[in-house]
């Protein structure tokens, strides 16, 4: 077991920037080997992590993860007045509840990864008998993500969606499958407690693929250093959900390799968004693969994992603010914002987080009376802070007034509350 692990490793970390080869993938001889061959082409770093689970792990995941990729190329590849019904009739396909496979795409690809989705797409057969192949509730599991994901892309289809309801939907939904495969046992209390936050790394994961891909129109920016700073900014308040379902996910995940998946996401999503703003990443490259197994397999290194992340995030979004002329706020050094949360609740929900993080910010400010301007690393603190505290209204649901009083009371009271250990409320 543990060389078949490392030599689906040491294949993905070869095979990792090379670009896919369309022919062998059309050529594969059965869906294991098509699986084998698709898992890198298909899902870069991911299909990395993937690699670190244990055999019946890596084969439900896998096979989740490339019938994710069926249904992207039915959304993104299809006339959109036909696609919702392609993605319907594909999910439906997919689970077994359907004979008929959907109609063949006959679209020209644009990137690498749309011409992997074609493929896959063709080959649609051999994605549903891997699929089939998995034990009762592997296929349970896999069946409720992928009608899940169907609906909000078919509904993105029929209506587009905010953007971040949108990433919550489909690759949140991904992110919720993934940690119920990672606790085991405790998988239905995974999914019944962490869709907020495993929404929030959904949305992480978005903005990342919309930064990747080069997404101008979808933000109304003109250029790349636009799109940078329109993404960087609504990172903020994911970020924290995301960190937050790490620190949840860790102790309660008993498999060593689903932990070593875990970092090696976090460590090389977070590599990515850094370097778009020349930012220093958690780890170098040659180290994030140690440093993954590193944390999985220690509580201490764990603690460590998280916050090397979690300072490089907060470092990246000081390196945006110092770069953009209208939200630098001086050259001084620059203050803590998301990192004065190194000691992480494990709440359920996002809006605990934002409040106790806008405030632990607040207190960071100088407690002596002004005399005049704040410093120019105090000024950009509020502003962060102002942030965060919007972004917790951007997610109330729309005229839901026992939600605005439910926040506004816990802002009343994180506003009150005198300060404890560790700046927590």
């Amino acid at each position: 077991m543990i060389g078949g692990r490392v030599g689906s490793l040491v294949y993905g970390l070869r095979h990792l920037r090379r670009a896919p080869d369309l022919d062998t993938l059309r050529a594969a001889d059965s869906p294991a080997e098509l699986a084998r061959l698709a898992l890198i082409p298909a899902a870069r770093n991911l299909g990395v992590a993937v690699s670190f689970l244990s055999a019946g792990h890596r084969a439900e995941a896998t096979a989740a993860l490339l019938a994710c990729r069926v249904l992207d190329a039915y959304e993104d590849l299809i006339d959109r007045p036909l696609a919702s019904s392609a993605v319907r009739a594909a999910v439906e396909y997919l689970n077994g509840a359907v004979g008929t496979a959907p109609p063949l795409l006959h679209a020209v690809a644009v990137r690498d990864s749309e011409a992997v989705d074609l493929v896959l797409a063709e080959r649609i057969q051999d994605i549903r008998a891997l699929l089939s192949a998995l034990p009762i509730d592997g296929r349970e599991r896999v069946g409720r993500m992928l009608v899940d994901v169907g609906d909000v892309m078919a509904r993105n289809l029929e209506a587009p969606l905010p953007r971040a309801a949108y990433s919550e939907g489909v690759l949140g939904r991904v992110v919720l499958y993934a940690c119920s495969l990672a606790a085991e046992d405790a998988g239905a209390e995974v999914e019944a407690e962490l869709g907020e936050l495993a929404g929030c790394v959904g949305v992480t994961a978005q903005l990342a693929n919309d930064l990747r891909d080069g997404e101008l129109a979808l933000y109304g920016v003109a250029d790349h250093a636009e799109l940078t700073r329109a993404v960087l900014l609504r990172l903020l308040a994911p970020a924290l959900g995301s960190f937050a379902l790490l620190d949840w996910m860790g102790p309660r995940t008993p498999s060593v390799g689903a932990r070593a998946a875990m970092a090696y996401m976090a460590i090389t999503t977070t590599a990515f968004l850094c370097g778009t703003v020349d930012a220093p990443a958690p780890y170098p490259r040659r180290l994030r693969l140690g440093a993954s197994v590193f944390a999985a397999c220690s509580p201490r290194y764990w603690t460590t994992m998280l916050r090397r992340v979690l300072r490089s995030v907060d470092g990246a979004i000081h390196q945006l603010l110092e770069a953009s002329p209208d939200l630098a706020a001086g050259t001084l050094e620059a203050p803590d914002v998301l990192a004065l949360t190194d000691s992480h609740s494990v709440e359920a929900t996002l809006a605990p987080l934002i409040v106790d993080t806008t405030f632990a910010l607040v207190r960071a400010l100088p407690e002596e009376p002004l005399t005049g301007e704040l410093p120019g690393t105090e000024v950009r603190r509020m502003m962060v802070a102002d942030h965060l505290a919007f972004a917790a209204l951007e997610r109330m649901p729309p005229r839901d007034a026992d939600a605005m009083h439910a926040l506004a009371m816990r802002f009343q009271l994180a506003a009150l509350d005198v300060p404890t250990q560790g700046g927590r409320v």
